[in-house]
């Protein structure tokens, strides 16, 4: 399927300003690895997005930004490694919860560098675990306002990010 020129612009804003290429991809409706192959051939003809988006995060949005960056690949790390772990039957218990307990040290100082870092990291985990506990709540007492509370929390989780200086 062909896309025009703005929905490709789309995507490298999108990835410009700290989504992952995957989820922007999907934020923009287009296949992976159509962004994939967009990013290559812009890089090709001298436009670089890795350049552009470390440009727009030491510029933009300071230390903070940089250090929630950090955080989300911190986290994708963590995850994978988790994946991993539970994939890797010859690993005996011992050795899995030693790495598991490194791992939540490292995420745990991690987290507390970047809370000096960025003060208003705090503020948005706590806006954020309360939107999914309201979110569980409406699932599981009000599923059928569940769909309009929905629409109305993505709403507000953008204008959370917006407002603790992590979102555009």
């Amino acid at each position: 399927m062909a896309y025009d020129t703005a929905t490709r612009k789309k995507v490298r804003a999108a990835y410009v300003q700290g989504l992952a290429l995957k989820a922007a991809a999907d934020k923009v409706g287009v296949p992976y690895n159509t962004a994939r192959n967009w990013k290559r051939q812009d890089g090709e003809a001298g436009d670089d997005w890795d350049i552009a988006r470390n440009a727009r995060r030491m510029t933009k949005s300071g230390v903070e930004e940089m250090a929630n960056q950090v955080l989300g690949e911190l986290a994708e790390q963590f995850v994978a490694t988790l994946d991993a772990l539970k994939n890797d039957t010859t690993l005996k218990a011992e050795a899995r919860a030693r790495i598991m307990v490194q791992l939540m040290d490292g995420y745990n100082k991690a987290i507390a560098a970047a809370t000096r870092a960025m003060p208003n990291a705090n503020r948005l985990a706590v806006a954020m675990d309360v939107i999914k506990h309201l979110t569980d709540l409406f699932a599981a007492r009000f599923p059928k306002l569940r769909p309009q509370f929905v629409a109305a929390i993505e709403q507000l989780g953008d204008e959370l990010l917006r407002e603790f200086g992590t979102g555009a």
